[in-house]
């Protein structure tokens, strides 16, 4: 059985209270900090609270909260992304809330709605059904698959080279595997969309920790100036023919995507248009009561 709210002014108390409590705790903590760590004379270590919290605690908080929305976008992100590829019907659902909400001038709501993808309302299709969307869909479609060979073109050098496995590049044929590789693993996701693989999503949900892994070892190699780690697109770059012939198979690879997910679309919109209106729907009228 539920209790009954409290009176404000209870709550007001206890409230203060609890403020309280936090404080001399927060400022107890700095004068020890101060007084043993620091090394301070007490008095030293008391007035000097104020300077400490402000400049180690505030000053590293800042640092810390910048690094944790750093982690938060990229996790985001990718897991949009997984969100995206894992649903069947997610393409005509983006649609749906772009026109909703987000034409509508309600962005909040867009953007939470987006973040649960996977949770809206089933559409009727699984395709946009104005030519703007679709031909906005298809650009960003090939957008995210070239991202993504050129993330996990690196991840899966990484993994190798940190395993021990040398993979040298020695001519263009040899940045076809690696790349083909790399679309694969989002496009295998899509692949359990399609056919509706009921552990799609959880297959998906990998992509975001291996891209966090990837570039938490990156900026840690680049902050220590570490000279081991060898990266596969820094390689790349640097090769004038290797880049050459990686942005070819990339522009190929890419595409792949985009093409099955034509062929998905023209297979639902023969579907849709020979479905029967409801309307047209014949009913059957019921049988009429015997005398």
């Amino acid at each position: 059985m539920s209790s009954s709210p409290e009176p404000v002014d209870q709550r007001r108390a206890t409230a203060t209270r609890l403020r309280l409590a936090l404080l001399l705790v927060v400022l107890g903590w700095t004068f020890v900090y101060n007084l043993m760590i620091k090394e301070q004379h007490p008095v030293r270590a008391f007035f000097q609270i104020l300077d400490t919290i402000s400049d180690d605690f505030v000053g590293g908080s800042a640092v810390a909260l910048a690094v944790g929305c750093g982690i938060v976008a990229v996790f985001s992100f990718t897991k949009l992304y997984t969100q995206i590829i894992a649903h069947p019907y997610s393409f005509r659902v983006l649609e749906d809330l772009c026109y909703d909400e987000l034409f509508q001038g309600n962005f909040k709501r867009f953007f939470v709605r987006l973040l649960a993808i996977d949770q809206q309302a089933q559409p009727e299709t699984v395709f946009p059904v104005r030519v703007s969307s679709l031909l906005l869909t298809m650009c960003l479609l090939y957008t995210l698959s070239w991202i993504y060979v050129l993330l996990f073109s690196e991840a899966l050098y990484f993994v190798c080279w940190s395993a021990g496995v040398s993979l040298p590049l020695r001519d263009p044929q040899s940045l076809l595997l690696l790349p083909m590789l790399a679309m694969a693993i989002p496009f295998s996701a899509r692949v359990m969309a399609y056919i509706r693989y009921p552990y799609a999503q959880d297959y998906a949900d990998f992509m975001p920790g291996a891209l966090f892994v990837l570039l938490v070892v990156g900026t840690l190699g680049k902050l220590y100036g570490s000279s081991d780690h060898v990266f596969f697109l820094k390689q790349v770059f640097e090769n004038r023919e290797f880049l050459q012939s990686f942005l070819k198979n990339g522009a190929f690879l890419a595409f792949i995507p985009l093409f099955f997910e034509a062929g998905f679309w023209f297979a639902d919109m023969r579907r849709w248009e020979s479905k029967p209106d409801a309307s047209e729907t014949p009913t059957t009228s019921p049988p009429a009561e015997e005398m």
